[in-house]
């Protein structure tokens, strides 16, 4: 089946070839018999690589080990989850999906839009085509998944996913994150078709407000996950280290972030017109950029089975786009002059456009902070790291900056603000934080805090300050619903509830941003209890124990299970508080035999919304009678992945389809079809808190889950392959 991958691959590039040069004549002479081959080509060029994407997850599916692909990232004991997750395990095989990606919102945009932005869509569609273009080049000549081997070297068993990998949430996370840097295309290509037809009105923003929103969901999804895995995979316990690879993903965010509210000016006041086609064209620009320096192995990173030999291409198509975009954007530069002027520094926009900078700043933070170590490296031979200290020094003050701004910006008032609109809307915002910080962070440290945690000085600060900033914001937030509501049920006979939801219906952009900054904020609960987080090193002999806070652990035992693929090791830990026995915890630690200098540990992590209790198992004897572990309390950890759960609901409510665009997709869509849409949603909106709480409470969270899945290898008989040896502490 090898040949009709591939087979496919290339056809999708001719078409694609071709879709850009009918594209290209479709805008230049308006010819209707050019737009409708050139939207055939979009769908064609879908069709194909839907095709491909089909015939390399059969291959994974039945083990067909003549593609080296397969050979190399699956084997006959995975589940069926991780064969599917093996798809984009691999350099060549995540740029697959990528293609498949970028092709797939080309051609949904193309669909939804056969009626409308006429004067965008040939440009809008040869724009996508050369994007999968270019990427269609790197597949067929520097990373063919359906390369195989020949005849006489097939091999009979396949080498398995990295095993790093090898948990749900990293079957998740990938496709997330590469899903929002592909979908991120579609938005670019408006702003492009608006540079190169001219047509330089709020239309482009108009046309490309929706798309915009998709990519930065996907990527704040996949970041959420990401940070997940970090936090019960890699043991450092945390669940963001500032890694380069974290950081490359975190970059497009930062910027589309910034490009979503500046956006908002434009449309409302004609403003920042050169500023947001500049920001819309950086934004994807990082996305090939993140993507070349986490392939081409330009920087270390615990993301290391990331990296291949493709990372020239990916600099060439880099270049490539910079150099035209950048040269459109200068031919186009005096024709992208503003309409207006901003009236106040205390307004909203200025609030947006500070805010703007402040996420720019953050940017620029992390973009030198990932590059510098190399940079230095090359200039000096000196090596050197940036760590989270650097990265902290920098980041806590800049983003309590922009929660600041975010507070204001919610209910300052547009053009220009006076002490009547200070009076109306910030004094009860003002006056909750004033009033329940103090109480709230007393009231914590008497009952928890006192017995549990000595923070530095600076820490507290700046812990106290994310807490009065939570409540500033989230007070402009619930006042802006209570008026809201206020409204409605003063005009209209309905309930409380009944209110909210057509508040919601009504205005989903506002209302759905508020409820993005409400996500915002219990991530910011999150990250200044972790600012009191303590944890330890410790080595204890079995009965032993040890005082973390009011808590205590005692090392209870070690065992260890050997199968084909993998040994074992999972320790017993009996926690307690206060003299009472609360549960046992479970880490451990797998070797595969397949990577016996990997270790893969397995984090037990008990996650309530007061705090977290996270045990890892570092090391051990052979015989069991001592044990190392990495043990950390750390508070508010469950708020971050709540907020983003609220992050992501929000947007989708931005997102949320009206009656009309519906029937115009398909006329007579009734019922059934919202439900199934509403289905799906609410199955995206609370997957990953769903994981978490079923790993936090279940086995899957802990080393017993490895002992689960070896049922697939052992159907096949006893291994005669020698298990490794633990290695000794």
């Amino acid at each position: 089946m090898s040949w009709l991958g591939s087979l496919a691959i290339y056809l999708a590039l001719y078409v694609a070839l071709v879709g850009v040069t009918m594209g290209i004549i479709a805008a230049r002479t308006g010819s209707r018999r050019f737009l409708h081959a050139t939207r055939f080509a979009t769908y064609t060029t879908f069709g194909a690589i839907s095709v491909a994407s089909m015939v390399l997850i059969h291959a994974l599916l039945t083990h067909d080990f003549s593609i080296k692909y397969v050979a190399a990232f699956s084997d006959q004991s995975m589940p069926t989850f991780y064969l599917l997750g093996a798809f984009w395990g691999g350099q060549a095989g995540s740029l697959l999906f990528w293609i498949w990606k970028v092709t797939l919102f080309t051609a949904i945009c193309v669909y939804t839009n056969r009626k409308s932005y006429q004067d965008f869509m040939p440009w809008v569609m040869a724009v996508s085509l050369a994007v999968a273009a270019g990427l269609l080049v790197i597949l067929v000549f520097g990373s063919n998944p359906f390369e195989g081997y020949h005849l006489i070297d097939d091999p009979t068993q396949g080498k398995g996913l990295n095993p790093l990998l090898q948990t749900p949430k990293m079957v998740l996370h990938p496709p997330a994150l590469l899903t929002g840097m592909a979908s991120m295309t579609v938005p670019f290509a408006f702003a492009i078709a608006a540079l190169l037809s001219g047509n330089l009105s709020n239309a482009w923003v108009e046309a490309a407000r929706k798309w915009i929103l998709w990519p930065w969901l996907f990527l704040s999804i996949g970041n959420i996950l990401g940070g997940m895995w970090a936090y019960e995979e890699l043991g450092w316990g945390g669940y963001w280290a500032w890694d380069p690879v974290e950081n490359a993903a975190l970059l497009p965010w930062l910027t589309s972030t910034a490009l979503i509210h500046s956006l908002l000016i434009q449309e409302r006041r004609g403003m920042l017109k050169r500023w947001n086609v500049g920001l819309m064209i950086g934004t994807f620009l990082l996305t090939i950029f993140g993507t070349y320096i986490t392939r081409s192995g330009l920087i270390e990173s615990v993301h290391s089975f990331a990296q291949s030999d493709i990372g020239p291409y990916f600099l060439n198509l880099l270049l490539t786009v910079t150099v035209l975009s950048i040269a459109l954007f200068i031919y186009r530069w005096k024709a992208l002059q503003s309409e207006q002027r901003l009236d106040s520094p205390v307004s909203r926009e200025a609030a947006f456009i500070f805010n703007n900078w402040m996420f720019l700043s953050m940017t620029a933070v992390v973009l030198f902070g990932t590059l510098w170590p190399r940079i230095k490296e090359g200039l000096t031979g000196q090596d050197i790291a940036m760590g989270p200290q650097w990265f902290n020094r920098w980041m806590i003050p800049l983003g309590l900056l922009m929660m600041l701004m975010m507070g204001i910006g919610t209910i300052i008032a547009w053009r220009r603000a006076n002490w009547k609109n200070f009076q109306r809307n910030f004094v009860i915002p003002i006056a909750t934080a004033l009033i329940l910080t103090p109480l709230s962070v007393g009231l914590y440290w008497m009952v928890r805090g006192q017995g549990l945690v000595s923070p530095n000085s600076l820490d507290a600060s700046y812990a106290i300050i994310a807490i009065a900033l939570c409540f500033f914001v989230g007070a402009t937030i619930v006042q802006e619903f209570s008026r809201g509501i206020s409204a409605r049920r003063r005009m209209h006979d309905e309930s409380f509830g009944e209110s909210l939801y057509r508040l919601c219906m009504k205005q989903k952009r506002r209302y759905g941003g508020y409820i993005v900054h409400l996500g915002v904020v219990f991530a910011f609960v999150a990250f200044a209890g972790n600012a009191m987080k303590i944890e330890k090193d410790v080595s204890l002999a079995q009965g032993e124990s040890m005082q973390i806070g009011d808590y205590s652990f005692t090392y209870k035992s070690l065992s260890d299970q050997h199968n084909r693929e993998r040994v074992l090791y999972s320790a017993s830990v009996q926690v307690a508080r206060d003299g009472r026995p609360l549960y046992e915890m479970h880490p451990g630690k797998s070797i595969f035999h397949s990577s016996p200098n990997m270790p893969v540990s397995e984090i037990d992590i008990r996650s309530t919304p007061l705090e977290d209790v996270y045990v890892a198992l570092v090391n051990y004897d052979p015989d069991g009678r001592r044990a190392a572990f990495k043990i950390f309390v750390s508070p508010f950890t469950w708020w971050f992945w709540f907020g983003g759960i609220i992050l992501v609901l929000g947007t989708l409510i931005c997102l949320w389809p009206t009656r009309e665009s519906l029937e115009s997709l398909r006329p007579g869509a009734g019922g059934l079809g919202r439900a199934a849409i509403f289905g799906g949603v609410v199955m995206i909106v609370f997957s990953p808190m769903l994981v978490w709480t079923v790993e936090s409470h279940t086995s899957w969270g802990d080393a017993r889950r490895m002992e689960q899945a070896p049922v697939a290898a052992l159907i096949d008989g006893p291994s005669d392959v020698s298990p490794a040896q633990p290695e000794p502490s």
